[in-house]
């Protein structure tokens, strides 16, 4: 596994269900973004969840922002700030 992102923000979006946003200054990952992901919650726990779709984008300061559609597969209040992103 390859770490992609650390969440920096999560919410509820109506219709799609709960989206996870990082920014990242060099995705080397980011090509590798598939149909799962792993999300690390705690020093002990990784969720497996599906991804239902990703943007893309730059921020002013240069960084990539990377928004992951979760679907309804979880809920926002159930992933921490600072969760880890990684992917296979």
């Amino acid at each position: 596994m390859e770490k992609l992102m650390e969440v920096g923000d999560v919410f509820e979006s109506n219709g799609n269900g709960t989206v996870i946003v990082g920014n990242e200054p060099v995705l080397t990952a980011i090509e590798k973004i598939g149909d799962d992901i792993v999300l690390q919650i705690s020093e002990h726990e990784m969720l497996n969840l599906r991804v239902v779709s990703v943007q893309i984008s730059n921020s002013p300061n240069d960084k990539k922002m990377v928004g992951i559609c979760l679907g309804n597969s979880i809920n926002p209040a159930d992933i921490p700030i600072g969760s880890t992103v990684y992917v296979f």
